[in-house]
């Protein structure tokens, strides 16, 4: 399992200054907050976050490691990164720290698997429509994903939130009928469809066309 233990210390100064003073060391300045505790200014290191970031998952829970008796231990999720995009850097991050005996809110990604019937036999096409689920839990019960079987899903059929499996001690915090994936039609099966369509509704005009007159 990947360790992402991070290495975070307090920052002494504040202000635009401090930050960019900061991050000519090489460090991010961030904020670690939490609604019962006063917020602590603090940084960590770009390239360790760069490379555990690229590997973390929207709802990946860190660990802090510092000299800092406030920080040292503690568990967090990132709730905001801030990039400048034109030198492609992290330049700031949020942290929120969590209790391990009080839930929180938080996105978990979807994971599709099987293959869906309405696909495969009728010509229909997978549509996603969000890629995460809101839910709340305890952080030791955060789910890595929450997977979404598809495997008998048919033409013109949906699955909504409220049909996901969880896991033990997650509650849905999105809408419950709020659509998770479809298949619907492909304009190549309607196309295919709607000459045999207009064949049969012709049949039955061709058929009287023909009967001899009484």
């Amino acid at each position: 399992m990947e360790n992402f233990t991070i290495e975070v210390s307090e920052r002494a100064g504040l202000g635009k200054g401090a930050a960019n003073r900061c991050r000519r060391e090489g460090f991010v300045p961030a904020v670690a907050y939490h609604k019962a505790d006063e917020p602590l200014a603090v940084q960590v290191p770009l390239k360790e976050f760069t490379a555990l970031a690229s590997k973390a998952r929207r709802s990946q829970v860190f660990t802090f490691k510092s000299s800092s008796p406030k920080l040292n231990g503690k568990a967090a999720i990132v709730k905001e990164v801030q990039q400048d995009y034109l030198k492609g850097r992290v330049i700031h991050v949020d942290f929120q720290t969590l209790k391990d005996d009080e839930e929180i809110t938080i996105d978990v990604p979807v994971k599709i698997v099987g293959e869906a019937p309405g696909v495969k036999l009728q010509q229909g096409i997978l549509a996603v429509v969000t890629h995460e689920v809101s839910v709340r839990c305890l952080p030791k019960n955060i789910p890595n994903s929450i997977t979404v079987d598809i495997s008998a899903l048919g033409l013109g059929q949906s699955i909504h939130a409220e049909q996901l499996v969880l896991g033990e001690g997650v509650m849905l915090h999105d809408e419950p009928n709020e659509t998770i994936v479809s298949v619907v039609a492909s304009r190549a099966g309607e196309e295919e469809a709607k000459p045999a369509a207009e064949a049969a509704a012709a049949a039955p005009a061709a058929a009287a066309a023909k009967a001899p007159s009484k």
